[in-house]
């Protein structure tokens, strides 16, 4: 009995699963007894897309018109799941040429997966144009505190603003200050030095979060410096 129990412990669980930093997003989901997969990866500007069916754990993303299937290894550990391509050079077709998917996966905390974090900044927007700031605070808060690691850049850029200029519209300055530090190297260069590196594509991306930080960063400091 322990040793089924054992098995059963390390059997792949169906849930939502996301690599650090949100760049990778698997999804494993039970269907007439079997289970599916369905990975979503970005990198850089190169995307991976592929999904199918499990077989203990093996999964197997079958191509179009006759592009050979891409089997991927999922293995269970205590955080989520470590998923490698088991035919590298046949799931390369699943991806851009610069992607992949191969990570460890983790299982997402209570309130912190894609669809949750969707509700929760629909209920901060709100909260905050009807000028309940307290409630638009309280309501965004936990997406940062408990969601971070799993938090896509930018989506943690837009996060942070947001409850960058809650926190300057309840008088929490430092704390406002605090949660664009971060950004806030860059908000004090111009736009063109502060998306050095970074691809043109990405780098308007970049630069939105940047100018959002620089205008909030600045109405908190004069706040602070007021007190």
């Amino acid at each position: 009995m322990a040793a089924a129990q054992a098995a059963t412990g390390n059997a792949l669980q169906p849930g939502e699963y996301l690599t650090e930093k949100g760049w990778g997003r698997l999804l494993l989901k039970e269907q007439n007894g079997a289970l599916t997969f369905s990975l979503e990866s970005t990198t850089g500007e190169d995307v991976c897309a592929l999904d199918g069916a499990i077989d203990r754990d093996r999964g197997v993303a079958k191509g179009d018109s006759g592009q050979p299937a891409c089997s991927v290894q999922f293995t269970s550990t205590q955080q989520g799941i470590d998923v490698t391509a088991a035919t590298p050079n046949e799931c390369k077709a699943f991806c851009g040429y610069n992607g992949d998917f191969e990570a460890p996966y983790l299982r997402v905390k209570d309130g912190c997966g894609r669809d949750d974090l969707d509700r929760i900044r629909t209920a901060f927007k709100r909260f905050y144009d009807g000028k309940n700031y307290k409630a638009a605070l309280s309501t965004l808060s936990p997406a940062l505190t408990n969601c971070l690691p799993t938090l896509e850049w930018e989506e943690e850029g837009a996060i942070r603003n947001d409850l960058a200029i809650t926190q300057y519209k309840n008088g929490l300055y430092a704390q406002c200050l605090a949660t664009l530090d971060r950004y806030a190297e860059d908000a004090g260069k111009d736009d063109d030095a502060a998306v050095e590196g970074w691809t043109p594509t990405l780098a308007d991306r970049y630069l939105a979060i940047v100018r959002a930080a620089r205008t909030n960063i600045g109405l908190c400091r004069r706040s602070l410096a007021k007190t």
